[in-house]
């Protein structure tokens, strides 16, 4: 084989690994919508993912009323003695915490992932005017 012929099928196959490998990258970016959707779908509706958001919904929401609760609580003792900053700071502190297990709970009920696995007698999101659920 002359020397010219060998040039040039070395830089044939040059071409060709090339144009492979970039059809290959073309070709995944072609379908990564696709597979990306099928994924999410897949991770969505695993065992895993439903029972785990099912159960986080329970435990957020018995979160959310048993720091209403104990806000309710944390008030009485403020009123028996008014001027103790240790009560005052409780209480500060509980309203915040209820605050943000109510913001948890809102957003997790609009996430795709468990959006869909929570249970019925729950409810969609934390109604803030509910006293058992107002963190006041």
């Amino acid at each position: 084989m002359k020397t010219s012929s060998k040039v040039w099928l070395t830089i044939l196959a040059i071409v060709g690994v090339f144009a492979l490998v970039w059809g290959g990258f073309a070709l995944s970016v072609l379908l990564s919508g696709p597979k990306g959707v099928g994924d999410a779908i897949k991770t969505k509706n695993s065992a895993k993912n439903w029972t785990e958001a099912q159960a986080g919904f329970e435990d957020s929401y018995q979160a959310i009323l048993s720091a209403d609760r104990k806000i309710a609580v944390h008030k009485e003792a403020l009123a028996a003695d008014p001027k103790n900053p240790i009560l005052q700071t409780n209480l500060t502190g509980t309203k915040s915490f209820c605050i943000s297990v109510v913001a948890d709970y809102n957003a997790d009920s609009n996430k795709y992932l468990k959006e869909e696995f929570k249970s019925a007698r729950l409810p969609y999101e934390i109604d803030s005017s509910d006293p058992l659920t107002d963190c006041n």
